[in-house]
């Protein structure tokens, strides 16, 4: 036990050895907090001989249970199987298995995981005559969540639903109820729920279960919730002694529940705790901390505390301010190819991001470049469900080719948007469709037009649909083709659709495509809407992804806990981080969220940090992107050669247009002409084969053929 003391420094040793009163451990990022936790619980066992079964270790991850498990019999050895380190909900199945029957439970009740509650709710769909795409399950179970975890019973539910759509989710909420109750089950929000009903109802049971335990530890405390925080303190007896470890600077989660009150209130809730800071970091450079100090102590709602390293002095971090959204992931992907060359693996890499739509770009330029990339806790930009089904609309606009004359092929846009939004054409009568369409060697969208064997009603809806498609198709050659993609979704009713059921990020996906059809248009000026659905093709192609290391790229939310020695963080625009939302909700809270989702963002890397931004045009704000008001808050003397925020008026980036054709750029004249050899950002070496005004031909090697190209683009120069 001597040697594993003698490696902590004062403060993590005072944390360690403070065992005779309440303790809240603020842990900054990389300030070796489990180590910590497991160097107490080992104290704890072979210096005071506490018994290693009245000793309980709460954390909120299968992952981290298992690592905390492993690190403590490397201490302790097999004393270390029967100390209580479980997750939350491990424990309160553990607890409802043994005193359930209080409450009316067998001891040997179902859990329900996500696939029973879905096999649950199949037969309910299915008496309701529910249509799974107009509501997806995925959004109804998240729904009862919401409400089971505010204690809001079916009835309660019922009456305080708006609109058609949430008294339908109340009435599926209800038969739901019934089938659990029925099945004497308990879903994972009933775990804690049921958990905490019992222990706050049944004194003797709550006394049994207090008079078992006299040590308490909870990891990541700043991420629970009142629910489980409610659970904690009523296992917590007069002679428990509770450990909470925790860093209120990384609380990131409050929109699923965490309370940052929880962790900076602990003081006030049990007046006899002590206080031990955590402060020096074993993971970044003194840049990097210096600059995560400065951002994160604008917030006032926190405990005051300064991350300090003894790692020598590294990189300062690197500010790039990029024209357009291509040069910013264009930078960022010849960064990550130097790195590589440098001998730094890719996997030792992140790109990060405020929200998931922001990978389009970085997506796009990395496939260019041959750079493998894997979404973390994510789905790919081109793979989600806004995506295609925008896709799906815009190819039954497409007209017929050489290779698809009776566009057959049609069929799975079809399939795919027939109901989105809701047109209450159902499943059978779409199978007859599909069915009528094969027999007749045509494609479902002419079946549509004169469906057989079906209702008066449905018929009328088909046709309905198929005038949809008529109408936004004799309209393409009057849009430019990123307009023409809003006009069709507007037509469709999609937009509506996404905005009723207020699905933001969903439409900031589609913001973002339409941002990549103007980008396209830049690049290929008189791209042709086929032209550009056979180039996404390319996005989406299910070939198998080698087994090479690749870049991680993933929002801020998915990397927490996670480091690299090499982190980007990107789209660092107001509005984009902070969010929108946050900066219009107004007051403190929402924007010191934003920082400390920043603060874990910059604490993420180890040895180099970028951060960068670009001035393009956003159609999801309608306006030029500006730099966030964080990085005044980043000291000059953390940066390297800080450069000076670049404006949309000097730029040249790409701005709504009113018809299919090169974004203008003044008076400008390309400079090249036939002959000349040139250098493309993402093709490499070409020639010029011919110059048409400011568009001009260019022949490239390596199988990629021959590009029409903007000449007065920035990723085209001279050779």
């Amino acid at each position: 036990m001597e040697n594993i003391l003698d490696t902590l420094n004062q403060n993590q040793r005072e944390a360690a050895t403070t065992i005779d009163q309440h303790v809240r451990i603020v842990a900054g990022a990389g300030s070796g907090k489990t180590r910590v936790l497991m160097a107490r619980i080992a104290y704890l066992i072979e210096e005071i001989g506490i018994f290693p079964n009245r000793i309980m270790a709460i954390t909120f991850t299968n992952k981290a249970t298992n690592e905390m498990k492993d690190r403590l019999h490397a201490l302790v050895g097999e004393a270390a199987q029967r100390v209580r380190i479980s997750t939350i909900h491990a424990l309160c199945v553990r607890i409802l298995r043994e005193d359930g029957e209080v409450l009316g439970y067998p001891k040997g009740f179902t859990i329900f995981d996500t696939d029973d509650q879905k096999q649950v709710l199949r037969p309910i769909y299915k008496s309701l005559e529910i249509d799974q795409k107009n509501h997806p399950m995925p959004k109804v179970l998240s729904y009862i969540s919401a409400n089971k975890s505010a204690h809001v019973d079916p009835e309660q539910a019922k009456n305080l639903a708006m609109g058609p759509d949430q008294q339908l989710h109340a009435k599926i909420y209800r038969r739901y109820e019934e089938k659990r109750k029925e099945m004497m089950a308990m879903d994972f929000d009933d775990l804690l729920v049921e958990a905490q009903r019992l222990l706050r109802d049944s004194l003797p049971v709550r006394e049994k279960w207090q008079k078992r335990l006299d040590y308490i530890h909870v990891d990541e405390f700043q991420d629970v919730d009142p629910v489980q925080y409610s659970i904690v303190r009523m296992l917590t007896g007069k002679d428990t002694i509770l450990c909470v470890v925790g860093d209120p600077d990384q609380t990131i989660y409050t929109w699923r529940g965490a309370s940052v009150d929880i962790i900076l209130k602990f003081n006030q809730d049990f007046p006899a705790s002590k206080t031990i800071i955590l402060n020096q970091n074993y993971r970044s450079t003194k840049p990097i901390l210096d600059a995560s100090n400065a951002l994160i102590t604008h917030n006032k709602n926190r405990i005051k505390k300064d991350l300090y390293t003894n790692i020598e002095s590294g990189k300062k971090l690197v500010i790039k301010a990029c024209m357009q959204e291509e040069e910013e992931a264009l930078f960022i992907a010849r960064s990550i190819a130097e790195h590589k060359k440098s001998g730094l693996d890719l996997k030792d890499m992140a790109i990060l991001y405020r929200s998931n739509y922001s990978s389009r770009m970085f997506e796009r330029v990395l496939r260019k470049v041959s750079i493998p990339y894997v979404i973390y806790g994510g789905i790919r930009f081109y793979e989600r469900q806004e995506i295609k089904d925008a896709l799906s609309y815009l190819k039954l606009c497409t007209l017929p080719t050489e290779e698809d004359p009776k566009q057959l092929s049609l069929d799975l846009a079809v399939l795919r948007v027939i109901n989105q939004p809701k047109r209450s054409i159902g499943a059978k009568s779409v199978e007859t469709i599909r069915e009528q369409a094969e027999m007749r060697g045509i494609n479902m969208l002419e079946v549509l037009r004169d469906p057989q064997g079906l209702s008066a009603a449905i018929v009328k809806k088909c046709k309905g649909f198929v005038e949809l498609i008529d109408r936004v198709r004799a309209h393409r050659d009057d849009y430019s083709l990123e307009d023409y993609l809003e006009y069709v979704l507007t037509e469709s009713g999609y937009i509506a659709m996404l905005e009723e059921e207020k699905e933001e990020e969903r439409l900031a996906n589609l913001s973002e495509l339409k941002a990549d059809i103007a980008l396209s248009l830049i690049e290929t000026p008189d791209l042709t809407l086929e032209e550009y659905l056979q180039n996404i093709a390319l996005f989406t192609d299910k070939t198998e992804e080698d087994k090479k290391s690749h870049v991680s790229l993933m929002t801020v939310h998915a990397a927490k806990g996670l480091e690299y020695d090499i982190v980007y963080l990107v789209n660092f625009n107001e509005s984009i981080f902070p969010s929108a939302r946050a900066i219009q909700d107004g007051g403190n809270n929402g924007l010191e969220e934003e920082r400390r989702l920043a603060y874990v963002a910059m604490t993420r890397a180890r040895k180099e940090l970028f951060i960068s931004y670009n001035s393009d045009y956003s159609y999801m704000l309608g306006s030029h992107k500006t730099p966030s008001r964080f990085l005044m808050e980043i000291p000059k003397d953390c940066v390297e050669q800080p450069e000076k925020p670049k404006t949309a008026v000097s730029s040249v980036a790409h701005t709504p247009a009113s018809s299919n054709v090169a974004v203008s750029s003044g008076n400008k004249k390309a400079k090249y002409k036939k002959g000349d050899l040139v250098i493309h950002a993402v093709y490499g070496e070409g020639v010029v084969l011919k110059v048409e005004g400011n568009v001009v031909n260019v022949a490239f090697a390596h199988g990629i053929g021959v590009k029409k190209l903007n000449a007065l683009h920035p990723s085209l120069k001279k050779g």
